[in-house]
This record gives C-alpha cells, structure tokens and sequence, in this order.
C-alpha cells in the first residue's frame, strides 16, 4: 500500500539534463607548453612571479580563455613546485596555507570556478607578507 502512495512522488525526481550547457573538456590533443623557471630567481622573486601568474589566472577565468587559463595553471603549479621546499622550511602552517592557495587555483580550472582563482589571488598576498616575516 505504500509503495503505491510513494510511487508517483519517486517518480517525478527525474534528473533535468540542460543540453545548452556550455561544457569544456581538455582534449589529449592540446599541448600545454612548458614554461621553465629561471634558476637564478629568489624564493622571493619567485613569489612574485607566482602572483602575477596567479593574477594572470584569474583574468582569463573572468574571460573563459581555456586554453590561455590551463597554459597559466602549468606556470603556476611549476612555480609553486619551486618555491613550496623554502616555504615548508620556513613553517608547517605557513606550508598548508600555501597549499591552500595552490589549490584554489587548480580547483578554479579543475571545476571551472572563476571565483576560486580570485580566492587564491586574495590570499596568496598574505602568504607572501608572512613568508617575509619569517
């Protein structure tokens, strides 16, 4: 008897597939050029170089420049991979945050959230200030 009464209500969950959705998906195809880092910068230089592309990031977000946007994530991902060893000797804490930071950007591009590569362009200026007062 309850199964009847449940029945119609289950049936009206369906899911709605919105076909006009604009989706992106990386093809193997693409190549993302690998940007080198210059050996002779500072860990602070080097973090300077991350915000702006960080901030660089965050505007092709604002655009949709998916090409533009996975290009300036390598550069981000190959720059703190430089410059996470220093943080991390510096301080653990200081280590998660930067972290963090990093993630929001992968994340901003990963889901294709805008508004996770502003957090990260947001945060990493106080990451920074730290790292200096240590």
């Amino acid at each position: 008897m309850i199964c009847v009464a449940v029945a119609p209500l289950l049936s009206s969950c369906a899911t709605t597939i919105n076909q006009s959705a604009v989706t992106t998906v990386a093809s193997s195809s693409e190549s993302v050029t690998q940007a080198t880092i210059d050996s002779q910068l500072t860990t602070d230089e080097l973090l300077d170089e991350l915000l702006i592309a960080v901030d660089d990031l965050s505007k092709s977000m604002q655009k949709a420049e998916r090409r533009q946007v996975t290009q300036q994530l390598a550069r981000v991902v190959l720059l703190s991979d430089a410059i996470r060893p220093e943080i991390l000797a510096a301080s653990d804490q200081l280590a998660a945050d930067f972290d963090r930071v990093i993630n929001f950007a992968k994340t901003a591009v990963e889901r294709n959230r805008p508004a996770d590569a502003d957090k990260a362009l947001r945060f990493l200026p106080l990451v920074i200030e730290a790292f200096a007062k240590i």
